[in-house]
């Protein structure tokens, strides 16, 4: 029987109350959600949308983000002021009631949608989540793989070594997932290839986990500097052959520059980068074509991946959800309907491994 083991959810504690969603975490999504999408911000006394970029900044990193009195709010809000008005981006889906997804609530999920295991990763944009995390994966050792995350800006460090060993030694992590979006905190002083982080990935070696990636530093001009850091995990990924890697969120691309008339083209870069040993991507195309009445009908998404499949290779792929934040346009059940059922060139193993199988031959299940 087929596993399905979902590449990408989300297990979080309440970003409004508590200590784990700190000024650090605030600060980054600040900086995450700079730019909100098509649909961008509205005026909380009448919904009304408003469309000017006054999240942007003047330059990149957590220095330029601007002073809008940022905030959390309710039902998947994200508040600021500007000049005397309140508007919200919706952040997540309404269903964020206090912004938390449990883990219990994401087990009900799994079972109804027919979901087996989920890898669950961690950022910061919802908080320190080692503790949490690390109690998810005791209560539910058979559903969830988790992964550590670690201060990037500062991810040589011997404090940040510590605590992925901590992670992974004892509180089971599995993996790691390291978002470029992480070097917001020091002005994108440097970048995955300095050597500054070698330490980090001697560790990861060691400890003989993989890396799930994030290009995340949501510079302008955004397409240019999405496709620079999928050059960049190139390079890193030919001077660390031996650490398999999953690029997470795969083909951003996808949703940038959305009128562009090669969309729906597979960059080279993307074809390079998962061409190499031990590269997989997390495929979550119903969150990068938000703009379109309903992604898994959509015409193109099928033959992106059958692009890509016939570039890389389908035992590459892995399904991945976003859940909870799926729902901000599909349900978890209809997030696996593209792979499923409109794909009919992939073969019933290809399909098997894209549904499951691929992300389980990285983590099996415990004995």
């Amino acid at each position: 029987m087929t596993t399905i083991f979902d590449a990408h959810a989300h297990v979080f504690p309440s970003m409004l109350h508590g200590d784990a969603f700190d000024q650090d975490c605030l600060s980054e999504l600040q900086y995450h959600v700079r730019f909100p999408g098509p649909g961008g911000y509205r005026r909380v006394r009448d919904n009304e949308p408003f469309l000017k970029p006054i999240m942007v900044g003047d330059g990149d990193g957590v220095s330029w983000n601007p002073d809008v009195n940022f905030r959390i709010g309710l039902y998947g809000r994200v508040l600021l002021t500007h000049e005397g008005e309140d508007y919200f981006f919706q952040h997540g889906p309404p269903s964020y009631a206090d912004l938390s997804s449990p883990p219990e609530q994401v087990v009900a999920q799994m079972d109804f949608a027919g979901v087996d295991r989920a890898v669950i990763q961690s950022d910061r944009v919802y908080g320190r989540l080692d503790d949490y995390l690390g109690d998810a994966v005791r209560k539910y050792p058979d559903r969830f793989v988790a992964l550590a995350q670690v201060d990037e800006w500062l991810g040589g460090e011997s404090s940040q070594l510590e605590r992925l060993k901590h992670q992974v030694k004892d509180l089971g992590f599995s993996g790691l997932y390291f978002s470029t979006g992480g070097f917001c905190h020091n002005d994108f002083a440097f970048g995955i290839n300095d050597d500054i982080l070698e330490p980090l990935w001697s560790l990861v070696a060691d400890l003989g986990i993989p890396i799930h990636w994030f290009a995340a530093n949501r510079k302008q001009p955004r397409l240019q500097q999405y496709l620079k850091e999928i050059t960049d995990f190139a390079q890193w990924g030919r001077a660390h052959p031996h650490i398999p890697c999953v690029l997470t969120h795969g083909l951003e691309n996808l949703r940038i520059d959305i009128e562009r008339p090669d969309r729906y083209e597979i960059p080279g870069e993307i074809i390079d980068l998962i061409g190499l040993p031990k590269w997989h991507i997390d495929l979550m195309i119903h969150k990068m074509l938000h703009d379109v009445e309903f992604a898994p009908y959509h015409p193109p998404s099928s033959q992106v991946i059958r692009d890509l499949a016939q570039a890389v290779g389908a035992e590459k792929l892995m399904w991945g959800s976003d859940m909870p934040g799926c729902e901000k346009v599909v349900t978890y059940r209809q997030a696996r309907i593209l792979y499923e059922t409109r794909c009919d060139f992939l073969t019933d193993e290809e399909r098997a491994g894209l549904m499951g199988g691929n992300v389980e031959r990285l983590y099996p299940p415990r004995a």
